[in-house]
């Protein structure tokens, strides 16, 4: 890489830069042990929002779905809802609904859904509470 290459690599990186982690996971995949979606930050990141879409097939087993983070401080679990409510073809976002929205239409995460800073050294995961999942259907967590 040339100089203008390695200086524009470091502008896109550069604090207030966005981006995006689009993962896939698969129903039957999700444990009750934490997995990871995210790397170690190597510094703090504002988590502003999270959308978790479900396929036709949806999601199975478990009590709650969890994006959580392994911070020391503050509120571990970020995004919660529950699994009965992750049906085929549910949106559900972390922030832009409103306290109105209901369990059945594709709105905001109706357990817990709370922006937070991931601590540099930490990382986002994701699990299943009381039980595995089961069944093929997926969800996409960006």
């Amino acid at each position: 890489m040339g100089l203008k290459a390695d200086i524009k690599k470091q502008v896109v990186n550069a604090s207030g830069s966005s981006f995006w982690i689009f993962k896939t996971i698969t129903s039957s995949g999700i444990t009750t042990a934490a997995q990871s979606i995210s790397d170690v930050a190597t510094g703090r990141l504002y988590v502003k929002q999270i959308i978790v879409k479900t396929d036709a097939t949806g999601l199975a087993g478990g009590t709650n779905f969890t994006i959580l983070s392994n911070n020391a401080k503050g509120l571990v679990n970020i995004f919660v809802e529950a699994v009965s409510n992750l049906g085929a073809n549910i949106t559900k976002v972390l922030v832009g609904a409103t306290a109105a929205d209901t369990t059945t239409s594709d709105a905001v995460a109706t357990v817990t859904a709370v922006p937070t800073v991931l601590e540099a050294g930490k990382k986002l995961q994701y699990l299943n509470t009381a039980a595995v999942g089961t069944g093929a259907g997926t969800i996409w967590p960006p």
